[in-house]
């Protein structure tokens, strides 16, 4: 540390008694040069502002063409056909449920198969956003819904039948 920095840390509060004029800064500002922005600034303001309309008008138009597709009779009755058949598979499982626990093999087969079957569903899902009008789209969409519960089921009488085939005894029959 030089002498100056020592004089200025030993006598700092004697030196700040004066306060700055406040139109200091204001005088200073106005001696400055003015700098003229160029055109060049306004057009990337001017390219910012139509970039970001443009999204918005994208966002909006998207919105609205949603709308009109959520108040279809065709997507409703989609919408309350998958409400229909995932609210009778969920019951199929629950029914499972038990059953699988003490059939692993079975539960891994049924797995399988169901794996398969939703990866088609979400293929057939897609093309059903893709094109919404299309019939056989919906009909493709109800008959792999339907495989899955026909899976489901055959898997649960096999399973049930499997667990009441070991209770009968030789004794028992006539």
């Amino acid at each position: 540390m030089d002498e100056l920095e020592r004089h200025i840390l030993n006598n700092r509060e004697g030196m700040d008694i004066h306060d700055p004029d406040p139109g200091l800064w204001s005088r200073i500002g106005d001696r400055l040069p003015h700098v003229r922005r160029p055109l060049q600034s306004y057009l990337w303001r001017a390219a910012a502002a139509l970039f970001v309309a443009a999204l918005c008008t994208a966002a909006i138009v998207t919105a609205i063409r949603a709308a009109g597709r959520l108040n279809d009779p065709q997507v409703a009755e989609v919408r309350e056909t998958r409400q229909y058949y995932d609210s009778r598979i969920q019951s199929l499982y629950m029914e499972a449920a038990p059953l699988l626990t003490a059939n692993p093999d079975i539960g891994r087969e049924l797995t399988a198969g169901m794996g398969e079957l939703d990866s088609l569903s979400k293929e057939i899902i897609s093309d059903l956003s893709d094109n919404i009008a299309s019939s056989e789209v919906v009909e493709a969409l109800i008959r792999n819904y339907r495989l899955r519960i026909e899976l489901l089921e055959d898997m649960l009488f096999l399973m049930k039948e499997n667990q009441t085939e070991p209770d009968k005894r030789p004794t028992d029959e006539l």
